[in-house]
């Protein structure tokens, strides 16, 4: 929520075409969530599909996104094919795995220009959102119970992810002694 709400204010501009690409990848897994047979938690489907359209919809609406490049382009369709590929090899047994790791790799062409976009203006968004978002899933890391990559895969690249994203933002503000308030 916190990032919502800066957004509508327009105290945080975003790659939109990163965005964009989250929201897909969140209404794609919320419906396969119940064919994966995971119904009593789908809690956590519903908001990973309803909270980057949010952010999407009040960027767009309120024209708190940087103007789109080429790079943003040409990681938004590797990111599409990623998806499109995704859903064509999930619910085949032998090829679910790589299927998250498709996945993995549309979330990753979401997430580097994010990343470059930060690099350059870190003013313009604020790391306490992509700091929790790192820690949730660094902890989420100590539930898993079944030790494969597979299963690593997911929150390790989140955590690395969200952590570069807000160690860019945090070396900014602590080198320009920034109030809290720009933090959050």
């Amino acid at each position: 929520m916190p990032y919502a709400i800066r957004v509508y204010q327009r105290k945080i501009t975003l790659n939109l075409i990163s965005w964009i690409i989250w929201s897909i990848i969140g209404w794609a897994l919320l419906a396969t969530y119940d064919a994966s047979g995971a119904t009593s938690n789908i809690w956590p489907a519903i908001l990973g599909a309803a909270n980057p359209t949010i952010i999407t919809v009040l960027a767009w609406w309120r024209g708190s996104s940087k103007k789109i490049d080429g790079w943003d382009i040409a990681c938004g369709l590797i990111g599409i094919i990623a998806i499109a590929s995704w859903i064509l090899v999930r619910n085949e047994p032998s090829k679910v795995q790589f299927a998250l790791y498709l996945a993995i790799i549309a979330d990753a062409c979401a997430g580097i220009p994010i990343l470059k976009f930060v690099w350059k203006n870190p003013h313009e968004d604020r790391p306490f959102a992509w700091g929790m978002f790192g820690i949730g899933y660094g902890l989420s890391i100590l539930a898993i119970t079944e030790h494969t990559f597979a299963n690593y895969a997911l929150p390790v690249y989140m955590l690395i992810a969200a952590s570069m994203i807000c160690g860019v933002l945090c070396v900014y503000r602590i080198r320009n002694r920034l109030p809290i308030t720009e933090w959050v």
